[in-house]
């Protein structure tokens, strides 16, 4: 979902994609290699400086609570429908 917010996000999250991919199809477990591990760093870096472009929220439209877990996490995201598009 924040890949619209990440410039180059394709070309970062590529070395995760690319053994994540083989390892669903096996359905091993997976050990990050240096590559994988600089890529997730990298991700982590824009994700929590600037300039990650996101704006305020929009006090008269729906928010959209997603939420996820499994036995070792849980996660979840706040969003709204602005313009027709989910932020």
């Amino acid at each position: 979902w924040y890949r619209k917010f990440i410039p180059s996000f394709s070309e970062i999250a590529a070395p995760i994609h690319k053994v994540t991919n083989k390892i669903k199809q096996k359905k091993k477990e997976f050990y990050g290699s240096e590559e994988q591990i600089h890529a997730a760093n990298k991700l982590k870096q824009v994700l929590t400086e600037e300039p990650l472009v996101l704006t305020y929220p929009h006090p008269n439209a729906p928010f959209i609570l997603s939420t996820n877990a499994s036995e070792y996490a849980i996660g979840g995201t706040l969003k709204q429908i602005i313009n027709g598009q989910i932020f």
